[in-house]
C-alpha cells in the first residue's frame, strides 16, 4: 500500500468512509419522515376505533371497521419498515467505523489478512445495511399504496352521501 498510504494521501480515508457515512444519513432522514408516517397512522387508528365504539358517525360501522383494519395493516408495514431502517443505520455506522479502521490497520500493520477480514466485514455489513434500506423503502410503498386506496375509498363514500356535493367535485 505505498502509493494508498495515509503519509501520502491523508484524505484516502474519505473514500472508505463516505458511501457508509452518506447511506448512514439517508437512511435517519428516512426513519424521520417514516416516524412521522407511523404517528399518523397510529392517530387514524384511534379516531376510527373511536367512531367504532361512540357510534356518533354517520358512516356505516363495516366501512369504518374495513378501513380500521387497513390501518392496522399498515402500521404493521410502518413498524417493519422502521424496524429495517434501525437495522440498516446500525449496519452503515459499523461499515463507517470499520472501514475507518481498515485504513488505521492498512497504515500500520503488515497484517495483509487482517485487513482483508476488516474490509470484508465492512462490505459485508454495507451490504446488509443496503437490503434493510431497500426492503424497508418496498415496506414503505406497500403501506403508501394501502393508504391511498383508503383515501379513495373514503372519497368515494363521501361523494355517495352527498349526490349535489359530487357534483361540485368534479
Amino acid at each position: 500500500m505505498d502509493e494508498l498510504s495515509l503519509a501520502s494521501n491523508p484524505f484516502i480515508v474519505l473514500s472508505y468512509v463516505t458511501g457508509p457515512a452518506f447511506l448512514t444519513n439517508a437512511t435517519a432522514l428516512f426513519l424521520g419522515s417514516t416516524s412521522s408516517r407511523f404517528g399518523r397512522a397510529i392517530d387514524r387508528s384511534r379516531h376510527l376505533s373511536s367512531m367504532l365504539t361512540d357510534n356518533t358517525s354517520s358512516r356505516p360501522a363495516e366501512s369504518t371497521a374495513h378501513e380500521l383494519r387497513v390501518v392496522r395493516k399498515r402500521v404493521g408495514l410502518i413498524a417493519n419498515a422502521m424496524s429495517r431502517l434501525y437495522l440498516a443505520a446500525a449496519m452503515f455506522s459499523l461499515a463507517t467505523l470499520l472501514s475507518i479502521s481498515g485504513a488505521v490497520v492498512a497504515e500500520f500493520s503488515s497484517l495483509g489478512a487482517l485487513l482483508d477480514v476488516v474490509i470484508g466485514g465492512a462490505a459485508l455489513v454495507g451490504l446488509v445495511g443496503f437490503g434493510a434500506f431497500v426492503n424497508a423503502a418496498l415496506l414503505l410503498v406497500w403501506e403508501s399504496r394501502l393508504a391511498v386506496e383508503s383515501l379513495e375509498t373514503e372519497a368515494a363514500e363521501a361523494e355517495a352521501a352527498m349526490p349535489r356535493g359530487a357534483a361540485l367535485l368534479d
